[in-house]
Formats: structure tokens, C-alpha cells, sequence
């Protein structure tokens, strides 16, 4: 072997070692076959400097990186895990009502505050292949998981999931919140059943259409079976007929959904500021207004044991439970081209909060509709997948060396919510004793005579800098109803009429 055909040889070998470690395979075998091709070596002598090469990196696991996030996958590819991680700083300005009391809860959510909205961080990744994984777990306070859960996902038609998981009800919902275009969801996402335990079974059999059926646990506890929990289902079926029509500029989406749940709430008694009720009452269901402003704009609450009638010694019983009913009917739409978009929600709720032989019950209707242009051309189809908004990737990241400035979004919103046919009965009859409906209220009546409503309007801005940095700007005012004091503030004389409330985020993930 002459001097120069040692030379490739040893340069060979170094590319080739090189290239086990950072998993450069292709580019090392290109080499040697360039040299091979050039008569430089004979293909013998190439096939023994790649034989051993080949077999070191045939198990050396690559590394990938894309928008920000990175991936650790096998060399066969059956197997990867990738670290998931979000945060949501927020500031909120309000100049609602500026009367409220400082050691009322419902009131403390009307002051400017910053908060933490969400610290998150997981892995998801997938193993021989066919199997999908994904553990969340929030940070601020109290660690919890947020969502931990497997599928089965060897075909596109018929996937099965189980663990902690979104039920399937509602755009809004199952759209990220990295995602939303706006910081909060609307009205229509307060009355679903978000994240729980259970099974479901989901595909997408064609192009253009998805569907899933779940059925869940509406407590990550054990169930309280005598208290009225039982399995609960929803589902979720959607249509994108630009998709079927091969139109990968537009979004023609309608999406219906149905959920069925029974669950046990626990009841306690209620502090008041100059007072104790001495009656356990249990929350059936809440409105806040959208952006977070003021809590229980309205609240339904049947009633329990009263703890100060003989016979019932110690005080309440701790462990005391209500029963809830809900059914929910949910229609959806998206109609998008190019950097224009519509999107709407309308959703329709029966609530029935049962203890002893007290009774609540009501109906309830959340809707929205929103509007998007992106000013800087981006397309929402390209954001588009599997009957959601998934995430958004701008033209040209920011850059000021370059002058780009990212995807900029604006944004307005209208929504709602509505609660009538409010019936309130003890033992079979209209009574107060059988608990009692707060907030704006149209009336005091028991048997269908309270309505309860608010109308909120949301302009906003949403800067995508990068696919990892967003940073958003909303303002919102809200219009109730009926003006009303907040509620469990004895002697509270001024009303709230509206709110107005100004807000922003800076928002990281990977």
C-alpha cells in the first residue's frame, strides 16, 4: 500500500470514529465511498473500514432537535424520549369593582396581581414503535400530574388511549394552552370535563375526518360509589371538509360532542364575613369571568345536613357528599383561508345537584365567537392537524440582525354564558332550604324565576417571536347582566355593573 493510500485510510478510520460518536453515519460512509469511487481505495479495503463502523452505529442512539426541543431516539428509530417543559408568567390589571373586601375570597380575584398561570415539565416519546407516552406534572404549589398517559397508536383509523388524559369535549379544550390565540379560553371551557382517568378509543379513519369515545372517572380518588360517582363518557366526532377536498390553504371544520357524567361532590359549611352558616352547601358548577378576573360571577349550591339540628352531634358529618348530574351538547366550526380565520363554540348544559331530599337544578349556555388575521401572512391551515389548532411555527423567526419581526396575530372575541329554569326544592317543593343559586341574578324565585348572565368582548395581540416564545396582550370587558355584590360579603352596598380587565403574558415552552 503506497503512502497516499495509507493516508486515506487512516483519514477514513478518524471520519469513521468520529462518526460513531455523533452519530453521523451517512456523511462517514459517503467519504469512504467517494474514495472508493476515485480508485483511492479498492472496495475491499473499503467494506473493512466501514464493517465495524457500521455495526457501532447500527445501537447509537441520535440526537434531534426541532423547533427548540430535543430528542433522543434509538438508531432504529422504534424508540424515543423527549423532554416537554412550559411557562406562563402573566400580569393582570383590573378596574372592576373597588369596593371589595380584602378577606373575601371571591373580591381578592379582582386585584392586580402577577401569577405564575402555569410551570410545567414532562416527557413524551413513543417505544417498539406502536406505543405513545406522555407525563406531565405541574410545579407551582403543590406538585400534581397533570396528565400521564399511553396509547396504542399502531393505525391512524383505531388508536386506544388510556391514563390521564383531555376528555374529548370541546376545541377550546383540546387545543394546548400553549396554543390558544387568546390567554384564556372562553365561557364554554368552564363547564367541561378537562383532565381525567379513563379509557378512550380515537382515529382518524380518512383524511378530513376524526372521531373519539372516552369513558372516564370523574375523581383521580378512589370513587365514592354510595355518594353517586359512576363512569362517565363523552365524545367528539369532527369533519374538515377542505381536507377532504384537497385544499391545504383553508380550515372547513364542524365538530359535535356529548358528555354524560355523574359525580360526588363534598359539602362544608360556608364562612361568611360576619357570620358561620350552619348548613353544609356543595358547589354544582361556577362561572368566573374570562381572563380571571372576578370569581363566582355566578354559583349554584344545593344544600346538606344542618349542622345545628338535634340529633346530629359533633357538628356536620365530615365526609358528607352530594350527588351532580351533567349533560352537555357541544357544536363547533372553524372556517379559515389564508391568514383570516372564524372560530366559534356553542355549548348546552343540564345541571341536577341532589343531597337528601334537596334538589338544584338549572340549564345552562356558553358560547363564543373569535376572529384572527395574521398580519404578518401566516396561514392557520398550516397549524392545523387532526381537528385542532396544534402549534405555530411563524414564516421568519424574530430577528432584528434581519429585520424580521416573527407572526403577528390579532385577535377579538365575543362570548357568553346563560343560566335559566333555576329550580330549587325541598322534598319535592319549591323551597330555599334546598340551597340556593349567587351572583347576578334576575330574581330570588325557586322554581324557574332566576337568570343568570354575562357578555364579555376581548381584543388581543398574540406575538409569536419563535415556535418557544410567545408573548400575548388582551383586553376584555365584561357586562353582566344584572349588577349584583359579590357574593358572602355581608353588608357589600355597591354593585358591580361591568369589569374591565387588561392583561399580559410572556410564555416559553419546548
Amino acid at each position: 500500500m503506497n503512502f497516499n493510500k495509507k493516508l486515506a485510510v487512516a483519514v477514513s478510520g478518524a471520519v469513521l470514529l468520529m462518526a460513531g460518536q455523533f452519530a453521523l453515519a451517512d456523511s462517514a460512509t459517503d467519504i469512504v465511498d467517494a474514495l472508493v469511487s476515485k480508485g483511492v481505495l479498492t472496495e475491499e479495503e473499503g467494506k473493512l473500514i466501514t464493517k465495524g463502523h457500521t455495526s457501532k452505529t447500527a445501537v447509537t442512539p441520535v440526537v434531534k432537535e426541532k423547533d427548540g426541543a430535543f430528542t433522543l431516539e434509538s438508531a432504529n428509530g422504534r424508540n424515543s424520549i423527549s423532554l416537554t417543559g412550559r411557562m406562563h408568567l402573566d400580569y393582570r390589571f383590573n378596574d372592576g369593582y373597588e369596593d371589595g373586601r380584602g378577606d373575601d375570597r371571591d373580591t381578592q380575584s379582582l386585584a392586580d396581581q402577577f401569577e405564575l398561570r402555569r410551570a410545567r415539565l414532562g416527557v413524551k416519546g413513543k417505544f417498539a414503535n406502536d406505543f405513545k407516552y406522555e407525563i406531565v406534572g405541574n410545579l407551582p404549589g403543590t406538585a400534581t400530574i397533570d396528565v400521564a398517559f399511553l396509547d396504542w397508536a399502531k393505525y391512524d383509523a383505531f388508536q386506544i388511549r388510556t391514563g390521564k388524559f383531555k376528555q374529548p369535549f370541546g376545541l377550546e379544550q383540546l387545543t394546548s394552552s400553549n396554543n390558544i390565540a387568546l390567554m384564556e379560553r372562553s365561557y364554554v371551557d368552564q363547564l367541561v370535563p378537562a383532565k381525567k382517568l379513563g379509557l378512550q378509543v380515537m382515529g382518524s379513519p380518512k383524511a378530513g375526518f376524526t372521531y373519539a369515545l372516552s369513558t372516564f372517572q370523574p375523581h383521580d380518588t378512589e370513587l365514592n360509589i354510595s355518594g353517586g360517582d359512576r363512569a362517565s363518557g363523552a365524545a367528539r366526532g369532527t369533519v374538515n371538509f377542505a381536507e377532504i377536498m384537497g385544499n391545504k390553504e383553508a380550515i372547513m371544520h364542524v365538530g359535535v360532542a356529548v358528555l354524560d357524567s355523574a359525580y360526588t361532590i363534598s359539602t362544608a359549611s360556608t364562612s361568611q364575613t360576619n357570620s358561620v352558616s350552619d348548613t353544609q352547601r356543595g358547589t354544582i358548577s361556577s362561572f368566573r369571568t374570562p381572563g380571571r378576573g372576578l370569581n363566582n360571577v355566578f354559583r349554584g349550591q344545593v344544600n346538606g345536613e344542618v349542622c345545628s339540628t338535634s340529633g346530629v352531634s359533633g357538628g356536620c358529618t365530615s365526609e358528607f357528599s352530594a350527588t351532580v348530574r351533567q349533560q352537555a351538547y357541544g357544536l363547533e366550526g372553524i372556517y379559515a383561508t389564508g391568514p383570516f380565520k372564524v372560530v366559534g363554540e356553542y355549548s348546552m348544559g343540564d345541571y341536577r345537584g341532589s343531597s337528601q331530599t334537596n334538589v338544584v337544578s338549572y340549564d345552562t349556555k356558553t358560547y363564543y365567537v373569535e376572529a384572527g388575521y395574521f398580519i404578518t401572512g401566516e396561514k392557520y391551515a398550516s397549524s392545523y392537524k387532526n381537528g385542532v389548532f396544534s402549534s405555530f411555527k411563524p414564516t421568519n423567526d424574530f430577528d432584528l440582525d434581519k429585520n424580521n419581526w416573527g407572526a403577528i396575530e390579532a385577535l377579538f372575541r365575543f362570548e357568553g354564558y346563560d343560566v335559566d329554569d333555576v329550580k330549587i326544592t325541598q322534598n319535592g317543593a319549591a323551597s330555599s332550604s334546598g340551597g340556593r343559586v349567587q351572583g347576578n341574578l334576575s330574581g330570588t324565585a325557586t322554581n324557574g324565576g332566576v337568570t343568570s348572565g354575562a357578555k364579555t368582548y376581548t381584543g388581543g395581540v398574540r406575538w409569536i417571536l419563535n415556535p418557544n416564545v410567545v408573548i400575548k396582550g388582551n383586553y376584555s370587558y365584561t357586562k353582566f347582566d344584572n349588577a349584583f355584590a359579590p357574593i358572602d360579603v355581608t353588608g357589600a352596598t355597591a354593585a358591580v355593573k361591568d369589569e374591565k380587565l387588561l392583561m399580559f403574558r410572556t410564555q416559553f415552552m419546548f
